[in-house]
């Protein structure tokens, strides 16, 4: 190997100072020089070339393999099924457009008897390093291969050491909104629709009350999501608050599609 260390060093130096200006080293005996009586290069770039990949694969092919390193350990079996390629779509989008309805996806995902697409697992974690109670859902949600990948990457742990609250895991946390849209909630899809549509209309609600409005998009029955969509892009197109109305309804629709994505197979 001492001839091959030779071989690049005098290659190297020829390509910082450039074949026009020094011509290639003669190629040392033996696999070298035969490769280049067998394939004669007409230029000295060329030559420079062939005997430089030929040279690596030599140095390479000198090289002792290193000792062999124990596999890693698989992380426990999880049946569940996976979440569907289309609900990982929808969850990116959640989280940059909707965050809001990201509680409500991980306990579907966990309702529906499903477990988390792994790709997923790693961003999730990171995600809710500083919240013990939704990192306590994905860790639901991912299974076993939540604890697998914080073993080998510990820069996933958790931040901190709270405790999550036991009943809070498993339920979502409550929005505050306007009192007459709380009082409508859990009523018919029809009934609710027609509050919020005609609250916008009216001038009840405009753009100062997005937020509680959004949460409650969020939080009514889901059996009435489709008629709130509907209604909101019905509301007159002059108003202020249209732009509002119609990402409202925006909301509506990708939580439809959420819940529709991740109903129990």
């Amino acid at each position: 190997m001492t001839a091959v260390a030779e071989q690049w060093r005098e290659m190297v130096t020829v390509a910082l100072l450039g074949s026009n200006r020094r011509e290639p080293p003669p190629p040392a005996a033996g696999l070298l020089a035969d490769l280049a009586a067998d394939e004669p290069r007409d230029s000295p770039s060329q030559r420079l070339l062939q005997q430089a990949a030929a040279t690596t694969v030599l140095r390479r092919a000198g090289l002792r393999p290193a000792e062999s390193c124990q596999p890693f350990a698989a992380p426990a079996d999880d049946p569940r099924p996976l979440t569907p390629p289309a609900a990982t779509r929808t969850w990116r989008q959640i989280v940059t457009d909707w965050p809001v309805l990201e509680d409500e996806w991980l306990l579907a995902v966990v309702h529906a008897g499903r477990r988390l697409a792994p790709e997923l697992i790693g961003p999730l974690l990171t995600r809710h390093r500083t919240d013990p109670t939704r990192r306590a859902r994905v860790s639901v949600a991912a299974g076993p291969l939540a604890a697998w990948l914080v073993e080998h990457e510990p820069r996933l742990a958790a931040s901190g050491r709270r405790a999550p609250d036991p009943e809070a895991i498993g339920e979502l946390p409550d929005l505050p909104t306007l009192q007459e849209l709380a009082a409508v909630l859990q009523a018919p899809p029809q009934q609710s629709a027609r509050v919020i549509a005609a609250g916008l209309d009216s001038g009840a609600f405009g753009v100062s009350h997005r937020a509680v409005l959004t949460n409650f998009a969020a939080r009514v029955r889901p059996d009435a999501l489709d008629a709130i969509a509907a209604a909101l892009d019905r509301v007159n197109p002059s108003l202020i608050a249209i732009g509002l109305a119609f990402s409202l309804a925006d909301l509506a629709r990708l939580r439809r599609r959420m819940l529709d994505e991740l109903e129990p197979g």
